[in-house]
């Protein structure tokens, strides 16, 4: 009788934490259309932003040590002679240096730019359809 009474038990045990895991389970949304769509032009921007900044990051490096240089003891007399002294002085690091920093300035804002963009422009397709009288619509999100 005694085991009877623990299997019971341990049954309805068992069933509550079901229930209560299946009521909490009910009130947690998996994320929208609009969310998924939100993320993917902020990581869109953010990867271009940093791809295109690394891409200039060479030229963007010699473009400060050309500023900063001392003029009465000139360095660097130009851009490809400058990237040459600093590919033989510091290798490929050297003409990337610097270039985290400029990454984690620019891909934030190249991903709200390019979010903002999508947006304005989804906003404008919608305003003249609705203008011109076109069925068509798109949701802004």
């Amino acid at each position: 009788m005694a085991s009877e009474d623990v299997k019971t038990t341990s049954e309805s045990a068992v069933s509550t934490i079901v229930n209560l895991a299946e009521e909490a389970s009910e009130g947690v949304k998996a994320p929208g259309h609009a969310l998924l769509s939100i993320c993917k032009s902020l990581v869109a921007g953010g990867v271009a932003g940093g791809v295109s900044r690394t891409a200039v990051a060479p030229l963007e490096r010699m473009k400060i040590l050309l500023q900063v240089q001392n003029p009465h003891s000139i360095k660097y007399s130009g851009t490809v002679q400058g990237l040459k002294y600093i590919w033989r002085s510091e290798g490929l690091r050297g003409l990337f240096k610097g270039n985290g920093t400029n990454c984690a300035r620019i891909v934030p804002n190249s991903a709200v730019k390019f979010y903002s963009y999508e947006q304005a422009s989804r906003g404008i397709l919608w305003l003249y359809r609705r203008q011109t009288g076109n069925g068509m619509t798109i949701p802004i999100f």
